[in-house]
């Protein structure tokens, strides 16, 4: 059992070298006239733990799509875990089928895939890292995940992920994103308040 135990671990962390932030955009790059690459790794980090979760290592499913009867039912391949789901502004847990790719390049495809079929205010807003995320909460089967926090995840997320992407300009690359996406009526009111606490926080914002 030791042994077992030892050997998945290093499978874990070599798998989870394999995937970094940088790595990430560069492959997200490649579909930037459809996603924001920076915002889609940004999601992946935080849905995967930084490619480290069951869903990136067992079956390369960095941004926890489902698989839903028609996936399931077409013989296509799946994972089945219990996922942390929010209510009413409480958390549970629940039962779900998760899709399960063959490689990284596979995923991306069908992430923009359904990005481009189910989130169409994403990539209108492909142009805006803000905005972008914005768009998951108005796509045309609800929004991209139930958790309460998820944009402000998110926010956060792009504030830590932001330098290792943009080096010295990525306050510039912020602010002039949010300022966009203010200009062009992308946000809600409750998003504008987020987007201005964590870059206030972290002195982009005056």
């Amino acid at each position: 059992i030791a042994v077992c135990a030892i050997l998945f671990g290093v499978f874990l962390c070599a798998s989870a070298e394999a995937m970094s932030p940088t790595i990430y955009f560069q492959m997200a790059d490649k579909y930037k006239d459809t996603i924001n690459p920076f915002a889609a790794m940004v999601q992946s980090a935080h849905e995967t733990g930084y490619w480290r979760s069951y869903l990136w290592v067992h079956g390369y499913n960095g941004a926890g799509l489902k698989a839903d009867k028609a996936w399931r039912n077409s013989g296509r391949p799946y994972l089945s875990k219990h996922s942390q789901e929010s209510s009413n502004g409480r958390y549970h847990t629940k039962h779900s089928y998760f899709r399960r790719y063959e490689s990284p390049s596979e995923f991306i495809g069908d992430y923009v895939a359904k990005i481009r079929k189910d989130y169409p205010l994403c990539v209108k807003n492909c142009d805006s890292i803000w905005g972008y995320l914005a768009g998951m909460y108005r796509g045309c089967v609800g929004k991209w995940a139930t958790d309460h926090k998820y944009y402000e995840k998110l926010a956060e997320k792009t504030l830590k992920l932001a330098p290792e992407i943009y080096a010295e300009g990525w306050k510039v690359k912020l602010l002039e994103d949010y300022k966009m996406a203010r200009e062009q009526a992308k946000l809600e009111n409750w998003q504008i308040e987020i987007i201005e606490r964590n870059l206030m926080n972290a002195g982009v914002l005056h």
